[in-house]
């Protein structure tokens, strides 16, 4: 038995970590329960499962290509982010970006997310604060626009319930925030140093090399928000991709006769995505659900419908990301465990060689 008296520092490295991943086991135990409640109580699951015979398969599968169309475009607009980097091929990318689709699908907390980190560090060696500052700064940023623009677009031309207005307007403020403090520090952020800053009374002196190189590296991958041209480029991209998006969750409607206008697809599509941003719970189940079904209600539609649009359309989408996913890993030559291996002896076909990095 351990003594009271005994100091956190005293206690073995090895019982700390077993103790902060039980406690963190416990707690994300409490949130996949309570997520189920509201899921049980929001969702009518048993009557949305009674509806899946009812499919109609050719608007399913219309809808399930027009996402992997939309995948493509996310993916060209992930390589317009790389441009600088010559030997990254746009068919590797977007093999790349449907391998995360699939880990995002199967592993907890979108740890896919990830691998859009790591997996072009190890086959090409871009550096990864490059690669973080342009899947998860500039890609977010860019979505977050192009959500704005669709639902006031929406707002303008589509009769939209009002109630909406004010979600649209706080989003807008926010993108427009973002938006201006990205643009700052993609353009000033290659002169920022934290030998010349505040931070230099914190960040001890060896380390001061490493995290001024880091930076360098994250506002490379910033370079898209430096030119006004290719910041144009970027977000015409990001609203083919999305508006094909709406494209989708507009036929999953009609898989499951359930009719919907451009604007109300746009604003379930909007919720969905946002609904899955925050992982909040193992594979976002629950949020998701909710989110979808709500919307759907608030427009008009009944909980059972609502309820068998947001559970079918998760298994459908499931299903074609699974299948593509697969197919891109033995594209690229991937297996599981290479997903979790950081030692990848094996390269694509296309293979940039690092000589030709900046």
């Amino acid at each position: 038995m351990q003594p009271l008296n005994q100091s956190n520092a005293d206690v073995p490295v090895d019982t700390r970590r077993s103790r902060r991943w039980r406690s963190a086991m416990v707690i994300q135990f409490i949130i996949g329960l309570a997520a189920l409640i509201i899921v049980l109580w929001r969702v009518d699951v048993l009557g949305a499962f009674g509806n899946l015979p009812e499919l109609q398969l050719q608007w399913a599968l219309a809808g399930a290509a027009i996402f992997s169309l939309s995948k493509l475009v996310h993916a060209y607009r992930w390589r317009w982010f790389l441009r600088h980097r010559q030997g990254l091929e746009f068919r590797r990318l977007f093999e790349l970006l449907l391998v995360s689709n699939l880990a995002n699908a199967m592993v907890p907390l979108r740890a896919g997310d990830l691998l859009r980190v790591e997996l072009p560090n190890r086959r090409w060696k871009v550096p990864r604060a490059e690669l973080a500052s342009s899947v998860f700064l500039v890609e977010s940023l860019l979505d977050g626009v192009s959500f704005v623009v669709l639902a006031f677009t929406a707002l303008l031309i589509f009769d939209l319930p009002s109630t909406f207005r004010p979600a649209v307007g706080v989003l807008a403020i926010t993108v427009l925030l973002l938006t201006a403090g990205s643009v700052r520090a993609a353009i000033h952020g290659q002169t920022w140093s934290v030998d010349g800053s505040i931070w230099r009374y914190l960040i001890p002196i060896r380390a001061r090399p490493h995290i001024n190189h880091w930076l360098k590296q994250a506002v490379l991958g910033m370079n898209t928000l430096t030119d006004w041209r290719s910041a144009l480029v970027a977000v015409v991209l990001s609203l083919l991709a999305w508006t094909l998006e709406v494209g989708v969750w507009w036929c999953i409607g009609k898989a499951f006769s359930i009719e919907l206008a451009f604007s109300e697809a746009l604003i379930v599509m909007i919720a969905a995505n946002m609904a899955q941003a925050l992982p909040i719970t193992p594979w976002n189940i629950g949020p998701y659900e909710v989110a979808v079904t709500e919307i759907l209600v608030l427009l008009g539609a009944s909980r059972l419908d609502g309820s068998s649009y947001a559970i079918g359309a998760r298994i459908l989408l499931m299903i074609w990301i699974a299948a593509t996913g697969l197919v891109a890993m033995w594209s690229l030559d991937l297996r599981f465990r290479d997903l979790l291996n950081r030692k990848m002896n094996k390269a694509p076909i296309g293979t940039m060689d690092s000589e030709n990095d900046p």
